[in-house]
């Protein structure tokens, strides 16, 4: 459901959507989007309250390596030379936050 509102949201404001839920051995990428000569890896994090935190709290170092190694891996596959960035897409209850370079 976060996902689904997360792709929404960027394709609001003019993201190419490459890929969802590009998957490998390192780890998973929730989204992959193309904007303004970026190739953008989104992680999208939904929670309907702060019980547990804040959802970019969940985005932990560990998590951030395993987004970024598997990110290589799509740039190698897609033989890909470009700008990239890391954005977390935070969803909490309705609102939602686009924190761009998170990490």
């Amino acid at each position: 459901m976060g996902e689904e509102r997360a792709v929404k949201y960027l394709k609001h404001r003019f993201y190419s959507i490459l890929e969802t839920n590009y998957a490998r051995k390192t780890g998973e990428i929730d989204i992959i989007a193309k904007k303004d000569g970026y190739v953008v890896f989104v992680e999208v994090k939904y929670r309907n309250n702060t019980s547990k935190g804040l959802p970019r709290e969940a985005v932990t170092p560990f998590k951030q390596r395993q987004i970024r190694r598997t990110a290589q891996m799509y740039i190698i596959e897609n033989k890909l030379d470009c700008d990239m960035r890391f954005d977390v897409i935070e969803i909490l209850g309705n609102r939602i936050e686009h924190i761009k370079n998170a990490f």
